[in-house]
């Protein structure tokens, strides 16, 4: 085959890449620097973001005047979160300066190009589609949530970036241990040395140093995992079993004895965590340096051990009671459809027109992702109804039905944990932007499923005309809610339109 025909398919994929990053930089750097004041919770990570880059701790400032027209002070001041979000937002600071929004909004946007970029790699890894890479990258670009997360000087944008980046680490690690994993003589063996876990790990303790909130993923993908091994060894034996017929010694044969599984799945299960926590909690603690090696922060009098440990007593006994009446707090339960946007800034100008930021979501991309992820529930549940047929068609890999499980762990892993906090009622709509990728690859993958070709050339060639108006209507709902999510100077009526529910006021 001439060598520029086999390029092609290279610099198609290359060029798809590209848009689909093209736009989503568009999206959010755009008039970033609109508007040049401080907008909701940018009071406070800003900033702690500025006095972080100046001493190497957060301090205080004299007032909440969101023009910081006063400068900052040298007296320590309680931040209730840890510090490398604010180290983020910190490098846009210090690359453009904190006269203008561009400044301390520049890094949280390229996150959030990073994190389209991430979630269509993810979307290749687990589909090896082109086409559903880059719909992954297209819904999540267009998604007004992420996009105005990732246009304000907020923590839970950059989030969002180390979740995914995390998830598909734990993606290449199920690859490597699937890869490596062969049935021994003594049964399949305990695997210690697994580069992706620890990556995985590292990116969650990242996760973790920008909220608290990263360790919910965490936690969910080393059950996932756990319950993947757990799963496979218990069917190898079943399989095992049933070859072997009910006349052989079965208590002989250690790939058909359940107690040797169960032991083998428990170990495997203590191995991945030894070797992921510890380095979760290096990364996590890695990222208070600036507060350790420089005295003069807040609780920093004992020493830097005991005076962390003080300070983390502290930070979660105010999340803990966090439970203030707020105008703008929503029940987690209405996240996936985002009931209830968290309006972040509202500002009525002298020409008669108004400034809005308002993450309201893009319905066709917010509710389609809902509607996909129940399909994709559905499928891996029917799925692994047959193990057998799963060990039998392709041994220890159940790729089908383990994507679509990951997926779905994906999204639950930042939600659930909300819906089942009691401690505090003060929680907010933005807070799901964290379940906006995963939304957008469950999306993705079932519209390339709709996308395949199967049956007649007609009944393909329908469907696919149907993914392209589902597109492009997407496409250009967003471009109608853009200046909405960009604080782009509108007449009010304009704005009033834009409100499909009541509660989206």
């Amino acid at each position: 085959m001439p060598v520029s025909l086999r390029r092609r398919p290279r610099m198609f994929a290359a060029l798809g890449v590209f848009a689909v990053l093209a736009l989503a930089a568009v999206f959010r750097f755009w008039a970033l620097g609109r508007p040049g004041v401080l907008v909701f919770d940018e009071l406070y990570y800003v900033r702690d973001a500025i006095t972080q880059l100046a001493h190497g701790f957060p301090t205080s400032w004299p007032d909440d005047d969101p023009t910081m027209a006063v400068p900052f002070t040298d007296e320590p001041s309680f931040a209730v979160h840890p510090p490398l979000g604010k180290w983020v937002i910190a490098l846009g600071i210090a690359a453009f300066g904190d006269a203008s929004g561009w400044g301390w909004r520049s890094a949280v946007a390229l996150t959030g190009v990073a994190t389209v970029a991430v979630t269509m790699r993810l979307g290749w890894r687990i589909s090896r589609s082109l086409g559903v890479a880059l719909f992954a990258g297209l819904f999540l670009a267009i998604d007004g949530v992420h996009v105005v997360l990732t246009r304000v000087g907020l923590l839970d944008g950059i989030l969002t970036f180390f979740v995914v980046l995390g998830a598909l680490f734990m993606w290449r690690d199920h690859e490597w241990v699937t890869e490596r994993t062969r049935v021994a003589r003594g049964g399949l063996p305990v695997l210690w040395a697994r580069p992706w876990l620890v990556a995985a790990a590292a990116a969650f303790g990242c996760a973790a140093a920008v909220k608290w909130s990263g360790l919910y993923p965490l936690a969910a993908f080393l059950l996932l995992t756990a319950a993947r091994d757990a799963f496979v060894r218990f069917t190898v034996a079943r399989e095992v079993r049933r070859t072997l017929g009910l006349t052989a010694d079965l208590g002989a044969h250690r790939h058909a004895n359940y107690a040797v599984a169960a032991g083998r799945s428990l170990a495997q299960a203590v191995a991945t965590g030894l070797v992921a926590l510890p380095t979760a909690c290096a990364v996590y603690v890695a990222s208070w340096a600036g507060w350790v090696g420089t005295p003069g922060g807040w609780g920093r009098d004992a020493g830097w051990v005991a005076g962390l440990w003080k300070y983390h007593v502290d930070m979660f006994a105010w999340h803990s009671t966090l439970s203030a009446p707020h105008p703008y707090q929503a029940h987690p339960l209405t996240w996936p459809f985002g009931l209830r946007p968290t309006a972040m800034y509202f500002e009525a100008l002298d020409s008669g027109l108004v400034q809005v930021i308002s993450p309201i979501p893009n319905v066709l991309i917010t509710w389609g992702g809902v509607a996909a992820l129940l399909v994709l529930a559905w499928w891996a549940i029917r799925a692994l109804r047959r193990p057998a047929t799963l060990v039998r068609s392709r041994p220890l890999a159940a790729r089908g039905a383990y994507a679509a499980s990951f997926v779905v762990v994906c999204y639950l892993s930042g939600w659930l944990p909300w819906v089942l906090t009691f401690s505090r009622s003060a929680v907010f709509q933005f807070y799901a932007v964290v379940l906006t990728p995963f939304s957008a690859l469950a999306l993705a993958l079932v519209v390339g499923v709709i996308c395949k070709r199967r049956g007649s050339l007609e009944e393909t060639s329908g469907r696919r005309m149907a993914v392209a108006v589902f597109v492009t209507a997407a496409v250009i709902l967003s471009l109608a809610f853009f200046p909405v999510w960009s604080g782009a100077p509108i007449p009010e009526g304009f704005w009033r339109w834009h409100l499909w529910l009541p509660s989206w006021g």
